[in-house]
């Protein structure tokens, strides 16, 4: 299981995807093994994910923290996109 800090970007243009979950719910769960935390404030955005629902599921740009109100983008080291 590993945890992930995510990274804090600025407010996403308003074409953006932005995921915002409700105070207390998650942005995603799924069945792999890592969890994404708020780059700011560590509140769990993404529970149990895997690299399938990151980057293969529902494409998205951000995710605001229902917390701290941050936009979350997924850290650039976790694409990897082998082709």
């Amino acid at each position: 299981m590993s945890q992930k800090e995510m990274r804090v970007i600025p407010k996403p243009p308003a074409e953006a995807t932005v995921l915002e979950p409700e105070a207390g719910k998650l942005a995603l769960e799924g069945q792999g093994g890592d969890t994404y935390r708020c780059g700011a404030c560590k509140t769990r955005l993404m529970d149990n994910v895997g690299h399938m629902e990151v980057f293969h599921g529902e494409p998205f740009d951000a995710i605001k923290c229902p917390k701290c109100g941050k936009y979350n983008a997924v850290p650039d080291d976790d694409h990897h996109h082998h082709h």
